[in-house]
């Protein structure tokens, strides 16, 4: 088996709110000391755990960080993320020079969607907090000390105005070789401090990842001030209609387009990223079909819940997939949904999304009565007896 990839040579994506540094979008996280940055100015990226991560890397050994995204999956047959991206083998300086940072501001978000949690999403945080605990077999999801925490805080008192903010602020002043910034959530486009990060980015290619999850008031506002600035847009969605609201739950499918056609009409660049679970199998043709004419659609693997997993399907769901990819077989979006659907899946995976989209759509009042029938009798069948 081959561990090598360049992404960890080159990537880093920090969590300001909890200090925490992934050294690739699905590795394992570090946190880090803030007494040991202030010493060490321009380290971020080349922290000692990821400099000997790389090592490993280089000697074809697999690395704790990278088995939680990756490794594991690849194992059971389950294509990863790492086997998606294209790698550069030359890169082999574990101090190679950080290109592409990745920067969660807070989790601040008016949304609960499908795969996402109270980790990244305030919304999803009161949502437990009224509702308690999803518990399923050996899973449950619930809010942790940090972030009830963090829930009490005003904005101004979190991390856009914490130390570690103005550190992070002279670690990209310090990355002379760093190209790229994309500014993450929860959701960016509520963060009040989205402008000091733009400013510190000038003359790098920023991009922000959003989920449309603001009014169009506030999206008019924040469009009007980046309105001279190269601003590329990457907006999370991967279905429409009911299946769009039912994955992004809080944000109306008419709302997001209208959000969607407000950036275009403003001169910025607008690509979706369409996180593949099994729920948005039932509908990507149709996103491509509505998007994919006229803006870039990259796919992405959902990996953080086992249970969500694309391949978590049943049969006569997975052939009439097959039958919409053979059918559009000039689409590498839908042949790279197919190549992730082919492994089998167990009976806890199956008991365990239907014990999770009856107490998802349950507690936001959504009627799933939409989703194919045989899909709904396969995995809801029994779920009380199991849980």
């Amino acid at each position: 088996m081959d561990y090598y990839c360049s992404t960890k040579f080159t990537d880093l994506h920090v969590h300001v709110q909890g200090r925490m540094l992934y050294n690739c979008c699905m590795a394992y996280p570090e946190r880090v000391s803030i007494d040991w940055l202030e010493k060490n100015p321009g380290k971020l990226f080349h922290t000692d755990t990821m400099v000997a991560d790389r090592k490993l890397m280089l000697e074809n050994k697999s690395c704790a960080s990278c088995h939680h995204g990756c490794y594991k999956h690849e194992e059971k047959g389950i294509l990863s993320a790492r086997q998606q991206q294209e790698q550069n083998a030359n890169i082999t300086d574990v101090n190679a020079p950080l290109q592409h940072l990745q920067i969660s501001l807070s989790t601040d978000c008016n949304l609960t969607c499908m795969y996402c949690g109270p980790e990244w999403s305030t919304s999803w945080h009161k949502n437990i907090e009224a509702n308690g605990p999803h518990k399923l077999k050996d899973f449950t999801l619930e809010n942790t000390n940090f972030a009830k925490l963090w829930s009490k805080m005003k904005q101004k008192s979190r991390s856009s105005d914490s130390t570690f903010f103005k550190l992070l602020l002279k670690e990209i002043a310090l990355s002379n070789d760093l190209k790229r910034i994309t500014l993450l959530g929860g959701e960016p486009l509520l963060n009040n401090k989205i402008d000091d990060l733009i400013t510190q980015a000038d003359g790098r290619e920023i991009t922000i990842v959003t989920g449309l999850g603001v009014s169009n008031t506030r999206l008019a506002k924040i469009l009007k001030a980046v309105r001279n600035k190269n601003i590329n847009f990457n907006v999370s969605a991967e279905a429409t209609g009911r299946h769009f609201e039912l994955l992004r739950a809080g944000v109306r499918w008419q709302d997001f387009k209208d959000r969607v056609a407000m950036i275009s009409d403003n001169g910025h660049s607008v690509e979706f990223d369409s996180t593949i679970s099994n729920i948005s199998v039932f509908d990507f043709t149709n996103f491509l079909e509505f998007y994919g004419k006229h803006y870039k659609v990259n796919v992405n693997t959902m990996t953080e819940r086992p249970f969500l997993m694309p391949h978590v399907l049943d049969q006569k769901s997975k052939e009439t997939f097959i039958s919409e990819a053979n059918a559009n077989s000039h689409s590498k979006q839908l042949q790279d949904v197919r190549n992730l659907i082919g492994v089998d899946a167990n009976d806890d995976d199956r008991r365990n999304i239907g014990a999770y989209l009856q107490q998802f759509a349950s507690r936001r009042s959504i009627d799933i009565g939409f989703l194919p029938e045989h899909f709904r009798e396969w995995c809801l069948v029994d779920i009380t007896n199991n849980l």
